[in-house]
C-alpha cells in the first residue's frame, strides 16, 4: 500500500508539471488548435514553422477521489508544527451537524471509501435518528442518510452517505478525520492509536451554533483516559467549554490529530470525549466486520 501511495504521489507531481509546461508553453507565443497542433504567432522556429504540443490528459474529479479514496489518501492535514489555529482551518472540512428530530447535534467524517462516506457521532445523538434526520456538512451541503449501527459499550454510532449523493467535484473538498498511530510500521493489524499526553492543548470545532461560522473552543487534556462513573466507560477528561448541539464533535490537538469526540461537558468547564481508540474498535466491530 505505501509503494501505491508513493506511485500516486509521484502521477500527481508530474501531472502538475505538465500542466506548468504547457502554461509556459502558451506564453511563449503559441497555441493549440484542437487536433493538439501548435501555431505559431511570434515564434523562434521560423516563420510558418510548426511545433507539436504533446498535451497530458487531465484526469476527471471522478479519477482524482476514487485514486484518492483507493489509496487512503482522504484524510485532513497534518502540521508538523503545532497550531490551532491553522489546525482548525484544516479539520472543518472533516466536521458536520446532525439535525434529529428538533434537536442540533454534531460529528466527524470518519472514513471516506470509493463508495460512501461514513460519519461518527454519539450514541445518545443517534437514538432519535429517523428518515426526516440530516447531515449539513461545513460548506452547507444538506444530505440524508443510513444509521449503520451504534456501540453498547461507548457513545458512538454511525452513518453513511452515499457518494451518489453529492458531485466528485464536492466530494474533493470532503476528508475524513486523521488519527495518530503509536507504530506507524507495515503491520497495521498490531497498530495502536496514539494516546495524548496530559497537558496537550486540544480543540473542538462549534458548529452548532451556526454552521457556516464554525468557532474554536479550546482546552486542555487532564487525563488522556480515565474511568468515568457517569458514562460508565474510559473516556478522555479535559476542561474545556462546550454548549448544547456540540455532542459528537471532534477533539483535535494542535497538528490536527483526531483525539476523540465530545459526549458532554458541565458548567465548570470540563468535559469528557470518547477516546479515539474506542471510536477506532467500535468502527471495526459495527462497521467493518459486519460486511
Amino acid at each position: 500500500m505505501e509503494y501505491k501511495k508513493r506511485i500516486y504521489e509521484i502521477f500527481v507531481i508530474f501531472f502538475m508539471l505538465g500542466l506548468t509546461a504547457l502554461s509556459a508553453i502558451k506564453s511563449s507565443g503559441y497555441k493549440a488548435d484542437v487536433s493538439g497542433a501548435a501555431t505559431p504567432e511570434t515564434s523562434a522556429f521560423g516563420a510558418g514553422e510548426e511545433k507539436q504540443l504533446h498535451l497530458i490528459q487531465a484526469t476527471t474529479f471522478e479519477d482524482d477521489y476514487k485514486g484518492m479514496a483507493e489509496l487512503g489518501l482522504a484524510y485532513t492535514p497534518y502540521l508538523e508544527e503545532a497550531d490551532l489555529q491553522k489546525a482548525f482551518q484544516n479539520v472543518l472540512c472533516s466536521c458536520v451537524r446532525f439535525q434529529v428530530k428538533g434537536h442540533y447535534g454534531s460529528g466527524s467524517i470518519y472514513k471516506m471509501t470509493e463508495n460512501e462516506i461514513i460519519l461518527v457521532t454519539n450514541r445518545h445523538v443517534l437514538q432519535y435518528w429517523d428518515e426526516d434526520s440530516y447531515v449539513t456538512f461545513f460548506n452547507g451541503r444538506v444530505s440524508e442518510g443510513t444509521a449503520l449501527g451504534v456501540s453498547e459499550k461507548a457513545d458512538v454510532g454511525f452513518v453513511s452517505i452515499p457518494v451518489g449523493k453529492f458531485t466528485y467535484e464536492e466530494l474533493l473538498f470532503f476528508r475524513g478525520v486523521r488519527m495518530e498511530r503509536e507504530n506507524a510500521g507495515e503491520n497495521k493489524e498490531n497498530d495502536r492509536i496514539a494516546v495524548p499526553k496530559s497537558n496537550t492543548e486540544f480543540f473542538m470545532a462549534d458548529m452548532a451554533s451556526e454552521w457556516n461560522e464554525p468557532v474554536m473552543k479550546q482546552g486542555k487534556v487532564i487525563e488522556p483516559v480515565i474511568y468515568l462513573e457517569d458514562f460508565q466507560a474510559e473516556m478522555l477528561y479535559g476542561n474545556g467549554d462546550a454548549i448544547p448541539g456540540m455532542s459528537g464533535c471532534g477533539v483535535f490537538d494542535g497538528h490536527g490529530y483526531y483525539l476523540g469526540m465530545l459526549s458532554g461537558g458541565t458548567l465548570q468547564s470540563e468535559v469528557a470525549a470518547v477516546p479515539a481508540q474506542t471510536i477506532y474498535v467500535q468502527y471495526e466491530e459495527i462497521v467493518k466486520n459486519k460486511r
